[in-house]
C-alpha cells in the first residue's frame, strides 16, 4: 500500500521539521486539518474535529478512499505538553495496511444514513459480555442515534464502530428504525 502521506511525513522525519503539515482538500484547498510534528516527530493530529490517533487514521482512509490532498508544510513552535500522539510513527505506520485492510472490508455492513439505531430495552438486563469498542458505541447511542452522528462523536475508528455495530446487532442489542419518506 502506497500513499503519498507516508512519503510527506517521512520527507519532514528526515529534516526533524517542527511545524504542522496543514491537510487541504485538492477540490478547493479547504483546510480539512492538519499533523503537528516536534523535531521530526508526528506529535499530534487533528481531521475534521477528530483528534489524535483517531484523527490520524482519518486522514490515512480519506487518502485511501478519495486520494485527494494537498499538504503544506507550515513551520511553527511546538510544544511537548501538545502531544496526543504517544506512539511512534513506526508503528503507527505499521498498523496502517491493517486499519485500510479492515475499513475496506466493513464498507459493505455499514449502516445507510436514513435509519435511526436504538438499544433495545430488553438487552439493558441481559448478561451478554460486550467487547470494549461495542461498550464504546452503546456509551455513544445514549447521545446520537443516527448513524451519521454515531460515526461522527465515537472515539473508535470508522471500520471499529462498523465492525461494533454489527455485533451489537447479532447480540440483539440494537433496534434500527427505519425513517418513512413520502414515497413509500
Amino acid at each position: 500500500m502506497d500513499l503519498r502521506i507516508t512519503s510527506v511525513i517521512e520527507e519532514q522525519m528526515s529534516v526533524h521539521f517542527t511545524g504542522k503539515l496543514n491537510i487541504l482538500s485538492n477540490f478547493n484547498r479547504q483546510y480539512l486539518g492538519h499533523l503537528t510534528f516536534l523535531s521530526g516527530e508526528v506529535v499530534k493530529a487533528n481531521y475534521q474535529g477528530q483528534k489524535g490517533p483517531k484523527a490520524f487514521f482519518q486522514i490515512v482512509l480519506q487518502e485511501f478512499s478519495l486520494n485527494s490532498f494537498t499538504y503544506v508544510v507550515e513551520p511553527e513552535v511546538v510544544d511537548e505538553a501538545d502531544r496526543d500522539i504517544v506512539v511512534p510513527y513506526i508503528l503507527l505506520k505499521e498498523q496502517m495496511a491493517d486499519v485500510v485492510k479492515s475499513y475496506r472490508d466493513s464498507l459493505k455492513m455499514r449502516p445507510p444514513e436514513n435509519v435511526k439505531i436504538l438499544l433495545e430495552p430488553a438487552f439493558l438486563s441481559d448478561k451478554t459480555s460486550l467487547t470494549p469498542q461495542e461498550y464504546s458505541v452503546l456509551l455513544t447511542l445514549t447521545e446520537w442515534n443516527s448513524p451519521f452522528d454515531i460515526y461522527q462523536h465515537c472515539p473508535l475508528l470508522d471500520h471499529e464502530i462498523t465492525w461494533a455495530l454489527v455485533g451489537l446487532r447479532k447480540k440483539q442489542a440494537l433496534k434500527i428504525m427505519g425513517s418513512r419518506n413520502k414515497h413509500e
